[in-house]
């Protein structure tokens, strides 16, 4: 198993539950939500407007701010891509790994949507995370083989096959 995977996704999970946790606060800190914390541009003619996209009626789902699930998101997706829990011999939290990665990019892809297409407008910490979710999802989904499953199951063939008659 390499060690570099595990440590690179817990990273980019934890960048990623930073970001979200800062648009969370900007949202309940501030009455309008985050118009001052776009980093570039941020003007209401601008392509880059933070303010625009975390106050638009999109940012919010079910009564709460998209950047709150994102947050609650990222602390699973921080515990399940701890390195222990990459060496874990259980199937399902492989799966779960991958399901979570999944659903994570399906989110990302229809956020970007809704930015360019409905609000017209870019966050930019918006787009920090969509970077680090489309890291985190081909670094897992290209990862399987060093799960602590995967690793298992060769290491178990591997003795099969060492006892085996000739």
């Amino acid at each position: 198993m390499t060690r570099w995977r595990p440590i690179t996704a817990t990273i980019i999970s934890v960048l990623g539950l930073a970001i979200a946790t800062y648009l969370t606060y900007e949202h309940y800190a501030t009455a309008t939500g985050a118009p001052n914390s776009c980093l570039f541009g941020g003007s209401a003619n601008s392509v880059i407007n933070c303010g625009a996209v975390t106050t638009s009626a999109q940012s919010i789902i079910l009564g709460l701010p998209v950047a709150l699930y994102g947050a609650v998101f990222f602390v699973f997706m921080t515990v399940i891509n701890l390195p222990v829990l990459w060496r874990s011999t259980s199937v399902w939290v492989a799966r779960l790994r991958v399901a979570a990665a999944i659903a994570g990019i399906g989110m990302v892809i229809y956020l970007i949507s809704v930015e360019t297409l409905i609000v017209h407008h870019i966050c930019i910490w918006c787009t920090g995370v969509h970077i680090l979710m489309f890291a985190l999802f081909v670094l897992i989904t290209t990862g399987w083989q060093d799960t602590g499953w995967a690793q298992s199951q060769w290491s178990d063939e591997e003795l099969e096959s060492d006892y085996a008659p000739a």
